[in-house]
């Protein structure tokens, strides 16, 4: 092993999973290799769990998971380790705040992730799909958006108040959209102004919104204590904005070669592509694994 690393974290949209959102054999064969040799292999994404542990299914793997940006962490068996909820104040804040700018958006719940318009909650998965891989024709992209959908990844509700008033149905997060910069830029100056939350992105046009204390850094700071394994002895593997939080926290972080030129530039390590199995060489490197 070429570093002392014993918890891999890494990204899964856009890092982990392909185009066609499944994890290459290159890569399911790197992950048994790392656990082989005695290190944790986890998942940090901007999904939910229900959403996360599909690819995860498909693959026979069974990973801890840092979900919805750090607003929740599991263990491989399901069993939650942390959550960090917002409170329905939090909540009618935050919706004044993006309804006023003309946002679209979405609630992760503790029962899943909701959309209220159907018609754009498959343009926010589009634009997720477009701006985390290479496509050949929009029809393809559709189809995954769809397929998302009817997989039960995202509920429908007509009342997003009324949802979150339930009994037993807490907020992880919001995650609003918009083409229109300003809009974008304008709505997230005064959600971090006005509110405690931190605001990332996990594609060009999208806000991902959760409690300050909800991030990829503070996830894997949870694994940290969890499995007793200091942050200076993990390796951190993404893409996109909302992976920071956590390339930074650790001690060693590795941008995807399909990553935003702006995080390549904080990471100790740039790898190839998701198309090319780029985390699987990236973990076989540090297990010194020759090609």
């Amino acid at each position: 092993m070429t570093k002392d690393i014993r918890l891999i974290a890494t990204d899964m949209d856009g890092t982990l999973l392909n185009d066609g959102r499944e994890i290459s054999p290159e890569n399911i064969k790197a992950i048994h290799a790392a656990i082989e040799q005695g290190i944790e292999v986890a998942v940090a994404t901007g999904r939910d769990y229900t959403e996360a542990v599909m690819p995860l299914k498909e693959a026979d793997l069974r990973l801890p998971l840092v979900c919805v940006n750090g607003a929740e962490v599991r263990e491989r068996d399901g069993e939650i380790i942390h959550q960090q909820i917002l409170t329905y104040e939090d909540f009618v804040a935050m919706q004044a705040i993006l309804e006023e700018e003309k946002l679209y958006y979405e609630v992760y719940t503790t029962k899943g992730a909701y959309s209220n318009n159907a018609k754009r909650g498959l343009d926010v998965i589009v634009d997720l799909l477009v701006n985390t891989g290479k496509f050949g024709s929009y029809d393809e992209v559709m189809s995954l958006a769809e397929e998302r959908f009817a997989e039960g990844a995202i509920n429908m509700t007509d009342d997003y108040n009324a949802l979150l008033q339930q009994e037993g149905v807490e907020l992880f997060k919001i995650l609003a959209f918009t083409e229109d910069d300003e809009k974008r830029n304008r709505a997230k100056h005064k959600l971090t102004r006005k509110m405690d939350v931190a605001v990332s992105s996990s594609a060009k046009e999208n806000l991902e919104i959760t409690h300050i204390s909800a991030t990829k850094g503070e996830g894997i700071r949870q694994l940290s204590r969890h499995f007793n394994i200091p942050v200076e002895n993990m390796m951190v593997i993404g893409d996109n904005f909302n992976d920071v939080s956590m390339m930074k926290t650790a001690g060693y972080s590795v941008a995807m070669g399909n990553a935003e030129e702006e995080v390549k530039q904080i990471c100790d390590e740039v790898t190839d592509e998701n198309v090319n199995a780029g985390v699987a060489k990236a973990i076989n490197k540090i297990l010194g694994v020759k090609k």
